[in-house]
């Protein structure tokens, strides 16, 4: 795993998961987060932004227990109405949003903040003329 317990808890002062809970969603987020960057390389190896990407697998681990917490507990009952008693709950998934998409729509949210302005979440290739510039950011 890239970030371990203590650093969740100590440096980036996370509270939320226990260390039970922590292993798993980090797992996850990791994963997420490899997909989410796999056209630009291995974005775990690159040191220069290893506190950004760290900041992200606790983010994103954070968002994705929360999201999954949320539906356990009935977060995805909108109305229900029985003999004149009418129950509903607020929900942050949006209609036809199955779980899994829920979920990965609150880490992606919290990734984004962190990993946006390092360029990994950048999904541009190249400049159309790589050969005259030799595949430089031509801005």
């Amino acid at each position: 795993m890239y970030v371990d317990f203590g650093y969740y808890r100590d440096t980036f002062g996370g509270s939320l998961l226990k260390e039970g809970d922590f292993a798993g969603a980090a797992r996850e987020a990791e994963n997420y987060i490899r997909y989410l960057t796999y056209f630009k390389g291995d974005i775990f190896e690159d040191t220069a932004q290893a506190e950004a990407v760290k900041g992200a697998v606790c983010a994103a681990a954070e968002a994705g227990y929360a999201a999954a917490k949320e539906q356990e507990q009935g977060g995805n009952v909108k109305s229900e109405s029985k003999d004149g008693v009418s129950v509903s709950f607020v929900v942050s998934r949006k209609d036809g949003e199955t779980v899994p998409d829920y979920v990965n729509r609150c880490m992606y949210q919290a990734i984004r903040v962190r990993l946006l302005p390092t360029g990994w979440l950048n999904r541009k290739v190249g400049c159309r003329h790589d050969h005259k510039c030799g595949g430089r950011d031509c801005l």
